[in-house]
């Protein structure tokens, strides 16, 4: 547990910092770093990451990717498609090169748009299941993505 805490202090101390308008993105990213064997208390904890922020107070919007590639592969209307895609490591990995961060993309921009402009620039967007884009995606994807639509902080 000392790890998680030591994960929400610093994260505690950070949301308290003076937000800098204006910088790109990359330099607006939070990023939470944890062992993996400690995914399962973090997931049960992030309550408490958004309390800490809208403490501060900023606004809190989360994204959980959990399950997203098994959606986008559901959405393959072809049977035979789908399951060419999944006998073959190469055929996935080309295909997820397009359609897979296409489908991220998709699933950030829809709730996004649930974010109203005038809190934007004062919103955390928490972006947690991230396990689902490895071997396919890489996270700067994502964030390359946001770049010009968003205006506020994204904690991965």
């Amino acid at each position: 547990m000392a790890r998680i805490d030591d994960l929400l202090a610093n994260y505690k101390r950070r949301a308290a910092m003076p937000l800098q308008a204006g910088r790109p993105l990359s330099q607006r990213v939070w990023f939470s770093v944890y062992p993996p064997e400690e995914e399962r208390r973090l997931m049960n904890r992030v309550t408490e990451f958004e309390m800490a922020t809208t403490a501060v107070p900023l606004y809190w919007h989360r994204i959980d990717l959990t399950g997203a590639f098994a959606q986008w592969i559901d959405s393959f209307e072809d049977e035979d498609e789908r399951l060419a895609i999944l006998a073959d490591p190469d055929i996935l990995e080309e295909y997820a090169q397009n359609g897979f961060r296409d489908h991220i993309r998709d699933l950030i921009a829809k709730e996004m748009a649930m974010i109203p402009d005038d809190r934007m620039s004062r919103t955390v967007l928490a972006v947690t299941g991230l396990m689902e884009l490895y071997d396919l995606l890489h996270v700067s994807e994502v964030i390359e993505a946001l770049d010009h639509s968003f205006s506020g902080i994204l904690a991965v």
